[in-house]
């Protein structure tokens, strides 16, 4: 054989061992970049390097500092021990992410998951057999906002990013799956979800739990995600009516009903499509193709609009609902919303632009998914709002520069679940799909156990009743 064909397999071979050993160095990470798709990917892929673990243990200090001993949950806010459901569906993703980051070991896992489960599984819940929107951590009681003994209502929103989480965690460590299922099957969702997959929220009215329908675009196909991921009917859900609004020349898609008959406003925020992008790739289950490339679309322009805010008027944007520690408390920070570009709303719908901010959880969202300068202008003005010793504040105020220094279980718990992203080489959720073979839908296919409260196999046969 010629010198030269010797030297040539020699080369390749050798050239065949380095890329085989980068695919396997540090536990594989390259082999999951290459076949998650890091080679065409916009998010950030790969092992956390030592600045980003540091995000990730202050983001942990806050659940560390408020887990309430008795019963696993975290406040919803630093040291106030109040807890939505969508907190609590935080607090699961919080603490799979702290096990994968290894940030606590299996033993603390075990204890703190156990504690939750517990807690869960014996949820009081309302008249229709829902969860209340907010309840004690300390004592699991259903309150209202003034944390006060009171049923409020139930949200199909908050109960879909606990179901989500729920999934994530037995994604991660499926050895607890019969008692993350356990959860959702004492629910009743006859007022709930229809057969057409339309979501509803209950209010009080006159005394009475009424039901209406929740879920605006960007919310909607989120909540009918996590819908999905159980069985359930969510078309509906996935098919908001949308129309068009334009920002310095790009067009957004945005829901097109009426708020003053909704009583809800019509806006395009970040957090939704963030976290579809980093749970499920924007392939939501129960979602066909023309959806998943529509939401990648809306994704992506969402994404986009921001950026050229800052690239023409060099103004950092990463719009987020968030909190704050004085009256209106609550502000939604938008993209649009009422009819204005950049607009910033009190929960009561009133203007207050002064408190628009650089949310911290659109900001760890947006880094995650899309690597670019402007991601890197976000990332550098935000990692330092934070108290190393409590946790992530909620952002920097947009007029001023100040930090806005309250301090929530939501907003850390996405600076986790963004850098889980990461680690994990993408999206969280890769397959959506409940297996026949799990508690859940064994249960639910026993004609002789299966629960008559409207869940998927059932379903059809109540008609989805919402009386």
């Amino acid at each position: 054989m010629p010198k030269t064909v010797i030297r040539l397999l020699v080369t390749l071979l050798l050239a065949i061992a380095l890329v085989i050993g980068l695919l396997a160095w540090n536990q594989a990470a390259g082999w999951r970049w290459l076949v998650n798709g890091g080679w065409h990917t916009t998010a950030r892929l790969g092992a956390l390097s030592d600045q980003e673990r540091r995000w990730a243990i202050i983001a942990w200090r806050y659940f560390e500092n408020n887990a309430q001993p008795k019963t696993g949950l975290v406040n919803g806010s630093d040291k106030r021990p109040v807890v939505s459901l969508w907190q609590m569906g935080d607090t699961l993703i919080a603490l799979t992410a702290a096990r994968q980051l290894d940030l606590i070991d299996d033993a603390a896992f075990d204890r703190r998951l156990t504690l939750i489960l517990g807690t869960l599984n014996r949820l009081p819940l309302t008249s229709a057999n829902v969860p209340n929107l907010l309840y004690s951590a300390t004592s699991v009681a259903m309150v209202g906002y003034a944390n006060t003994p009171q049923v409020i209502g139930w949200s199909a929103k908050d109960m879909a990013r606990l179901m989500l989480a729920l999934r994530i965690v037995a994604a991660f460590h499926p050895e607890y799956s019969e008692y993350l299922e356990r959860v959702v099957l004492r629910w009743d969702f006859c007022r709930v979800v229809d057969n057409k997959g339309q979501l509803y929220a209950g209010q009080m009215r006159d005394g009475k739990l009424t039901p209406q329908a929740e879920g605006r675009l960007g919310d909607s196909e989120y909540s009918a995600a996590g819908f999905g991921l159980w069985g359930f009917a969510n078309d509906q859900s996935l098919r908001p009516p949308a129309q068009h609004v334009i920002i310095d020349g790009l067009a957004l898609d945005i829901d097109a009903r009426d708020p003053r008959t909704t009583w809800t406003p019509a806006a395009i925020t970040t957090t939704p499509y963030v976290l579809s992008g980093m749970e499920y790739a924007w392939t939501l289950p129960g979602a066909d193709r023309d959806i998943v490339t529509l939401q990648r679309q809306r994704a992506s322009n969402v994404y986009r609009v921001q950026e050229m805010r800052w690239q023409q008027k060099n103004i950092l944007t990463a719009r987020s609902d968030f909190n704050i520690s004085a009256p209106p408390w609550h502000v939604n920070d938008t993209i649009f919303a009422n009819g204005y570009a950049w607009n910033t709303l009190a929960d009561d719908g009133k203007w207050v632009p002064r408190l628009a901010q650089v949310s911290t959880r659109a900001v760890f969202g947006l880094w995650a998914l899309w690597q670019t300068p402007f991601t890197d202008a976000l990332m550098a003005m935000t990692q330092r709002q934070n108290d190393p010793q409590r946790g992530w504040f909620e952002g920097r105020v947009e007029a001023t520069g100040d930090y806005n220094r309250a301090i929530t279980l939501t907003t850390n718990a996405l600076v986790l679940e963004a850098l889980l992203f990461k680690a994990n080489m993408g999206a969280l959720l890769r397959d959506s799909e409940l297996s026949e073979q799990s508690y859940f839908r064994r249960q639910l296919a026993d004609p002789f156990t299966a629960p008559q409260r409207c869940f998927p196999l059932n379903h059809a046969a109540q008609g989805g009743s919402l009386n």
